[in-house]
């Protein structure tokens, strides 16, 4: 009878660490498909125009090099 109660624990405990495991991962994966959803060529492109946005308003600032 003990024995049953142990083992009956045990694999509650074990179901509920995998369960666990299983969301973490799913979180993670979730997160670096959100990362990564937007192409190199795209950011690329962001990025110059960020660039020159941010220069011209140094220039009108008199910082020009």
């Amino acid at each position: 009878m003990v024995e049953d109660k142990w083992l009956a624990t045990l694999a509650f405990d074990v179901q509920a660490e995998l369960n666990r495991i299983s969301q973490a991962l799913t979180g993670r994966v979730k997160q670096l498909a959100e990362r990564y959803a937007m192409p190199l060529p795209r950011l690329s492109e962001e990025v110059e125009v960020l660039s020159c946005k941010v220069n011209a308003h140094l220039k009108k600032m008199g910082f020009v090099w």
